[in-house]
């Protein structure tokens, strides 16, 4: 089994409407009411509804702290009065003539994800069927069996809790302008697919000259800002900024002494992947792995039964030649039998024995039909037994032909990606072990197209 590596890292979204935190919060804190279990339950298969009873939804409780939730309205009052202390009007979006867009308002709100690291969790293989996004089925592979993927849940709860609350710590204090008092609400889920908290807050920064009144900071937090330069002097740019606090999350983690890697996932956490895309990017992962290694199965299939066909083909010569070899000796003796007979006849006429050249003759047609008989014999078993090596032949090649057919099939599925694979930046790790994987896979295209052409059919065409 290849060894779990623990990954920290967080997802950003962000709204600008107030009015959308009362659809975020359905989701979010769905175990708080029965019919939202059911409906997200519908809509989303990786929840495992029996598991709601063990999330946590917790509210600010406007003192430096959080409090357990029992209601959701209580996020939302928090997050209103919060509101009613901004002192500028939000900007509206207005339409860019450039891009046919609306932008330009006030981003009010931020949904921040945080998933438990695999090193934490506990991996339940299988739990899942893979669902195929465009039918909506559950996906097979090449074989016919269905596709399933693990679950992961909480090695402790308490520990995953701890983990949780300490990263929510580290995005107060780092990246959500308000800190603590920023956050609106958070749960910690125990029900899908792996551990995760999801974290609500808004982007209100306090005013230093007015202790009661908060502005609107969301540029300064997230995107780019007059105020926030790089070292060059320009403008950091929010995947910059998202960088940064990916990295101080990790240093932050690494010296409470949680056991993360180094780096993050770069392609979930800095493309704007949510859970559901990562969840469908992962199990196309899952599905071409796997075709890679029936691919792999499939060529050492295919040297093994190219080996076997060339000894059977020595063996076949092999047989031929002694085949031929009594063939020989037969028709030498059958050559020898005129010169005897005529032999018998001068001795019987030298001895005058006619009357004894007649059993004397029947006597020698007897020995040599005996003589005879067993190469006869072993001449028809050989045969036989040729024959039966021909059969068996025929259909190993059978065999051999319908996985070449499977091979083909393989190779034309995963020539796209492949393509992708070439394609990649060669210049990171990640692009250079694509490359790598597709100089591989041409190579193994190659070996197979070697063994197509040793493989002919009776027209010494190739039937594949």
């Amino acid at each position: 089994m290849a060894e779990v590596i623990g990954r920290a890292g967080f997802h950003a979204q962000h709204t600008k409407k107030v009015s959308e935190r009362g659809a975020v919060l359905h989701e979010m804190m769905r175990e708080l009411n029965e019919d939202s279990i059911a409906y997200w339950a519908r809509r989303n298969p990786n929840i495992v509804v029996a598991d709601e009873v063990l999330n946590e939804a917790m509210v600010n409780d406007g003192k430096g702290g959080y409090r357990r939730c029992t209601n959701r309205q209580e996020v939302l009052d928090y997050g209103t009065r919060r509101v009613g202390r901004v002192k500028r009007k939000f900007r509206e979006d207005k339409l860019d003539p450039n891009t046919g867009k609306m932008k330009g308002g006030t981003v009010t709100t931020s949904l921040l994800v945080a998933h438990l690291p695999k090193s934490m969790c506990v991996e339940v293989p299988d739990f899942y069927p893979v669902v195929d996004s465009k039918t909506a089925q559950n996906a097979v592979d090449g074989d016919g069996e269905p596709m399933m993927r693990s679950r992961w849940v909480a090695r402790d709860r308490d520990e995953a809790r701890s983990y949780f609350q300490d990263v929510m710590q580290y995005l107060a204090e780092a990246a959500i302008p308000g800190g603590t008092d920023g956050v609106l609400g958070y749960d910690i889920q125990h029900s899908e697919s792996t551990p995760h908290v999801q974290i609500i807050a808004d982007t209100f920064a306090p005013i230093s000259k007015d202790v009661n009144a908060l502005r609107a900071d969301a540029s300064r937090a997230w995107f780019a800002h007059r105020d926030e330069l790089d070292d060059k002097g320009r403008k950091k740019s929010g995947p910059a900024k998202l960088r940064d606090y990916h990295a101080g999350l990790k240093r932050h983690l690494t010296s409470l002494g949680y056991d993360v890697s180094p780096d993050f996932d770069e392609e979930r956490h800095m493309v704007g992947m949510g859970k559901d895309e990562y969840g469908r990017t992962m199990d196309a992962k899952r599905h071409v792995d796997k075709l890679r290694h029936r691919a792999v199965e499939d060529h050492e299939k295919l040297n093994d039964w190219d080996t076997a066909l060339r000894d059977f083909q020595h063996q076949l010569e092999d047989r031929a030649r002694g085949l031929d070899e009594h063939e020989s000796v037969l028709e030498r003796r059958e050559a020898d039998l005129p010169e005897l007979r005529r032999r018998l006849e001068d001795e019987g006429r030298r001895d005058g024995l006619k009357a004894a050249q007649s059993d004397m003759q029947m006597t020698v047609e007897q020995q040599i039909a005996a003589a005879l008989m067993p190469a006869r014999a072993a001449l028809d078993r050989q045969e036989e037994e040729l024959w039966e090596r021909l059969a068996q032949a025929a259909q190993e090649r059978e065999a051999y032909l319908t996985a070449i057919a499977q091979f083909d099939e393989i190779r034309r599925y995963l020539q796209p990606l492949v393509e992708k694979w070439e394609q990649a930046n060669p210049h990171t790790e990640k692009g250079a072990k694509k490359q790598r994987s597709a100089v591989w896979f041409r190579q193994l295209e190659q070996r197979a197209s070697e063994l197509r052409q040793n493989t002919l059919d009776h027209d010494g065409e190739y039937d594949g």
